[in-house]
Formats: structure tokens, sequence, C-alpha cells
């Protein structure tokens, strides 16, 4: 009989349990309000797992009285130790011109739930800020100097590994760009990069026509030597098949090789010592320019 007893009075309190809510009220501070001033609170309501928010019954932004305004409402829901937490993040603004200190009262609402037990109405009880008038004024009197204090707010989290990454990447990306200027300008470790013949030729070639000295069998006899330089050995007319499928990225100026051993030919050996100098030597520049190209693309 008393084992019955007692397990009829666990199963009576057990409802009262699970549908006990509680309400929680935290201010940024609970004195030192001018006018203008906004004010933020928030406000906790835990209730039983199953428990809904009606949103109907949240406060609606606007006038409160004839001096406190409701200015937004934000509401954030969370499930913590088989409970329903609600977080509703208010914030008022004060309009009361205070001609000295006082407390002015944060009117109160309710807010409707559904549980499995049906409908439950959780009251958010009225609160009290105290005011300041335009001037210097003292807090009401505390026993404590500690009273006066108020706990340090929580440190905001900041997220470290997205700079960090970025600063990473951007780094990584500065090493490649020097790595790339390092090996287009051969300095350490790329010093011993093949040589550019025909870059340092177009150079040449370009620095005799501005000093007037582009003689054209002469800067023949140039680009022979750089052709032989990059052949390893003396290039013929003949030579030249074998020494673009060594050298595959010459292959698109096949034409211009037979154009310049043509253009040696007789100018040499052709008895055509009056051809036109400057056109010949045009051609001849814009033929090593090209070599130049496509050395620097091998």
């Amino acid at each position: 009989m008393r084992i019955a007893w007692v397990a009829l009075m666990l199963a009576a309190t057990l409802p009262v349990c699970a549908q006990e809510t509680t309400v929680r009220i935290h201010s940024a501070r609970p004195f030192g309000y001018f006018v203008g001033d906004l004010i933020h609170a928030r406000i906790d309501v835990a209730a039983p797992a199953d428990a809904v928010l009606s949103r109907a019954s949240l406060p609606s932004p606007g006038p409160l009285t004839g001096s406190l305004d409701l200015r937004d409402v934000k509401l954030s829901e969370t499930s913590e130790n088989r409970a329903r937490l609600w977080r509703l993040d208010l914030t008022y603004q004060n309009f009361y011109v205070a001609l000295d200190a006082r407390e002015i009262e944060i009117p109160g609402f309710e807010l409707s739930l559904s549980t499995a037990t049906g409908a439950q109405t959780v009251a958010v009880p009225a609160w009290r800020i105290g005011v300041s008038p335009l001037r210097e004024i003292a807090p009401q009197k505390q026993e404590q100097a500690s009273d006066y204090l108020r706990p340090d707010g929580s440190p905001a989290f900041v997220d470290e590994a997205t700079p960090l990454n970025l600063a990473f990447a951007a780094a990584a990306a500065a090493l490649l760009a020097l790595a790339f200027v390092a090996r287009d300008r051969a300095w350490p470790p790329f010093q011993r990069r093949k040589a550019r013949i025909f870059s340092a030729l177009a150079r040449q070639i370009s620095t005799r026509r501005g000093a007037e000295d582009g003689n054209l069998a002469a800067t023949i006899q140039l680009v022979h030597r750089a052709l032989d330089q990059a052949n390893g050995a003396i290039l013929l007319s003949g030579d030249v098949p074998e020494f673009l499928r060594k050298h595959p990225e010459f292959k698109p100026l096949r034409v211009d090789f037979e154009r310049f051993f043509e253009t040696s030919r007789r100018r040499f050996f052709g008895g055509e010592s009056s051809m036109d100098d400057e056109f010949a030597a045009e051609q001849l520049a814009q033929f090593v320019s090209r070599l130049a190209r496509r050395e620097r693309s091998g």
C-alpha cells in the first residue's frame, strides 16, 4: 500500500515538473540612461521540450508608452537539458526627459505556448530602469562599492582561420610570382638557364641600327653566327630541317629560315650587292625578333 501511494505521488508531481516554465530578464545596466538612449534587454524563457512558442504573441515594435518605444525584436531558439529555450533580444529607446534621477517601468507582456497538456500563457513581468537628467548625478547609494560595478560582457568570437588562410595563400602567390621573375631574369638558382642567343642578337641589331651602323652584310654574318651557336655547329641551308626537328619551337619560322638563307646566298654569292639594304635589314630584324620570341616561349 505504501509503495502504491509513493508511486501515485510521483505520478502527480511529474506533470508539474514537466510543465515548469521559467523567465529570466537580463539588462545591460539598471541605471544611467539618458533621453534618446537605446536600452538592450535579453529575455530567456525555458519550457518543456515539447513546447511551441506562438510567434504571434511576441511583442511588436512600436510605441509602448508616451516616452518609450520598442525598436527591435530578435528571437532565437535552442534546446538544452531536455528543455526548450527561447531568447528574446529586445531593443527599447527612451524618450523620457528626466529632471532628476528616477526609475521608469518597462512594461511586461505575455507569451503563448502550446504544450502536450494544452495552451499555456507565460507572463514576462515588468521591470524598471533608472534614467538620468542631462546633468551630473550620483546613483542610488549602495552598501558595497562593488554593487556599482556591472559584470564584463562576453567577448566576441573572432575567427582567425580565414585571415590566416588568406595570408598563406597570398604568401604562396607572391613566392610563385617571385620564382617566375627569377627565372625570367636568370637570378639564382636559375642562373644556369640556357642562354638566349637570339634575344641578345635582337638587342645587338637594334643598337647597331640606332647607331647608324647597320651594314647588311655584317648583320647577316651576325645572324649566321647566332644560328651556328644555337645549332652547336655551322648551320647551312640544307641543315635547316634537322635543326627544326631538334628545336621544334622554331618550326613555325621555316619559311623565314628559307628566306634568310636565300637573302644570304644572293648577297654573298649572287652578286646582288646593290639590293635594297634598308628593306632587307628591316626584314632581317623582324626575323631575329621572331626568333627571340620563340626562344623565350620555348
